[in-house]
């Protein structure tokens, strides 16, 4: 899985500078209501650097810092302008997990939209962030949630994309206290006088987990960059998918139309069947170079997920359709969705262990009852044409 992570740093201090401007040549520390005994929220960069961190209690505030200024956090307004950045990033991507208020992880393994590189990705999101909200905003990307946010902080200017096979190189200097593991493990990896993430990356994982346990599994995928193997769902409910192309040069005729259309469906198929859904209705949307558009809407006659099908609608009612000028950006639309029925089939299909799991049972049941009680159905080569003879039971 590719992450995008966006990271907005001290995101109450900088909402709380927009209204006041003059807050941010000042050492600020927001503070919550008096129901959360005066607990620091967020701070300034200055007194970060001093030792305030979040959680800390107002009066250990003032005593690292005697020139603090305490602004009382309004958390509604924070709430709303988060909600606000979350729904302009969902015009990218709905694929998204919020981890607090002021940082999100988003998934690109499959990169939405126009967008051919995660680089443009992250350079269209903090262009839109700070262009719309007037916020400094940092952009990881990684295979990890933990390695997408630490690059998000490592980011000196806006993005830091760690391409594939780089992760070691990127995560041997960090310290260890930017693991996300117990305070426990920590301090037991600093007795141990490992300091550093290459450090922990040159034990072998037998020897990581026979230290730690579960814990050193972790530790062990952590230090050697293991990508995550999931997907981030989507948090959203998805009522359309769609899918836009560039197209390199000028398109005039049906078959470049054709050709175009095969490359945007077989991206807008994969998404529907990775959401379990179906649609009724297809929108090809034709951006010309002369400034106009062609619109127009296809429906099914029953649910699909097939691109050929797709393909064959439009097409047949594209005929007769002269365009005024050629194609220059290409888009489609899944509307009208459904849950699709034949998602279980293909949970079947790419479940490569299922053979070997099927062998491990015929052999305890053949071990416990003497014989095997499951059988397979095939087709009898006798060429029999009796209903009763033309299939036979095997062992599956």
């Amino acid at each position: 899985m590719r992450v995008v992570c966006v990271h907005v740093p001290h995101f109450h201090v900088q909402v709380e500078c927009l209204k006041d401007p003059d807050l941010g040549k000042r050492p600020v520390v927001i503070v919550g209501m008096p129901e959360e005994r005066g607990f620091v929220i967020d701070c300034s960069e200055e007194l970060a650097h001093r030792g305030v961190a979040p959680m800390m209690p107002l009066r250990d505030v003032y005593h690292l810092c005697y020139d603090a200024v305490p602004v009382l956090a309004r958390r509604r307004e924070h709430s709303l302008l988060w909600e606000e950045v979350l729904s302009s990033i969902a015009g990218i991507t709905l694929r998204m997990e919020p981890k607090k208020e002021g940082t999100v992880f988003l998934d690109v393994t499959r990169l939405p939209g126009m967008y051919k590189s995660e680089e443009q990705v992250a350079s269209a999101l903090g262009c839109m962030i700070s262009d719309r909200f007037q916020l400094d905003v940092r952009i990881g990307a990684g295979n990890s949630r933990f390695i997408a946010f630490e690059a998000a902080l490592c980011a000196s200017k806006d993005a830091r994309v760690i391409p594939s096979g780089m992760e070691r190189d990127f995560l041997s200097p960090l310290n260890i206290d930017h693991l996300p593991v117990p305070d426990d493990v920590r301090e037991r990896l600093h007795l141990l006088g490992l300091h550093s993430l290459g450090q922990i990356s040159a034990f072998t994982l037998s020897a990581l987990t026979s230290q730690f346990g579960a814990a050193g599994k972790e530790l062990w995928e952590l230090s050697n960059g293991v990508g995550e193997r999931g997907r981030i769902s989507c948090a959203f409910a998805v009522t359309d998918v769609d899918r836009e192309l560039v197209c390199d040069g000028p398109v005039h005729s049906k078959q470049q139309i054709r050709a175009a259309l095969l490359e945007l469906l077989d991206g807008l198929c994969l998404e529907l069947e990775e959401l379990g859904k179906a649609c009724r209705a297809i929108k090809l949307v034709l951006d010309l170079q002369n400034r106009t558009f062609f619109e127009k809407q296809f429906v099914l006659h029953v649910p699909t997920t097939r691109k050929e099908d797709m393909l064959r609608r439009i097409m047949a009612g594209l005929e007769g359709v002269e365009l005024a000028s050629p194609v220059r950006i290409m888009s489609v639309r899944a509307g009208a969705l459904v849950n699709h029925d034949g998602r279980q089939e293909r949970l079947f299909r790419s479940r490569p262990d299922l053979a070997k799991g099927m062998k491990d049972v015929s052999g305890f049941l053949k071990t416990k009852y003497g014989a095997l009680s499951l059988a397979r159905a095939v087709r009898n080569d006798s060429g029999t044409h009796l209903p009763d003879d033309m299939f036979i039971f095997v062992e599956p």
